[in-house]
């Protein structure tokens, strides 16, 4: 993902806006075949926070989404993981260009 102030890489040292800029969307925002980076859990409930860190989901992780019906299904290096729209509302990501 390039930098939108100076245009190499994001996360470059001479950066004026940080190694850390991005721009939050949901999980459940992302279309199939799109693919981003988990920056942030926002569950609203232990609960949630638990099935979601239970299933891998963490800040640095990256992703695909393969579906969008039924479930919302990821996959996850090897792995595909199902969340129900709720969850992945939960799950803010970075998507890559």
């Amino acid at each position: 993902m390039k930098c939108t102030m100076c245009g190499s890489v994001a996360g470059c040292d001479g950066c004026p806006i940080g190694t850390n800029f991005f721009v939050a969307a949901s999980l459940a925002g992302l279309a199939v075949g799109q693919r981003g980076t988990i920056q942030r859990l926002a569950a609203q409930n232990p609960a949630d926070l638990r099935k979601l860190l239970a299933l891998g989901l963490l800040p640095g992780v990256e992703l695909e989404v393969e579906r969008r019906w039924p479930a919302v299904v990821l996959r996850l290096d090897y792995a595909s993981v199902a969340l129900d729209v709720g969850l992945a509302e939960a799950v803010l990501v970075s998507a890559d260009q």
